[in-house]
């Protein structure tokens, strides 16, 4: 399994609020930044404004995907989902919830 999001990007993605529940984590990336293998928690996302990503797997297959705003997310896979992510477009944020339980 890959470190946490966290680890691996501190200059990228930040704890905003967190209890015994929940933790959201405020990913921002600015254009052209790239953020290396890395895992995320069971829990959503939610793109706060539009982009263009390229998300490659462990596999190094990767894909481009078009982000809107308001894009919701889910993972089941608790620390199974690995991948890194490079944003191709303008300045990107989004809010991941990951929950404790």
């Amino acid at each position: 399994m890959a470190r946490h999001i966290l680890e691996v990007s501190p200059e990228s993605a930040k704890v905003v609020f967190e209890n015994s529940t929940v933790r959201i984590i405020e990913i921002t990336m600015k254009k052209g930044q790239t953020i290396r293998m890395h895992s995320h928690k069971k829990g959503l996302s939610y793109s706060v404004n539009a982009g263009r990503i390229r998300s490659t797997d462990r596999a190094g297959r990767s894909n481009v995907i078009s982000v809107k705003r308001g894009d919701v997310g889910w993972s089941d896979v608790d620390g199974m989902e690995t991948h890194a992510v490079q944003n191709l477009g303008g300045l990107l944020r989004e809010l991941c919830v990951e929950f404790k339980q």
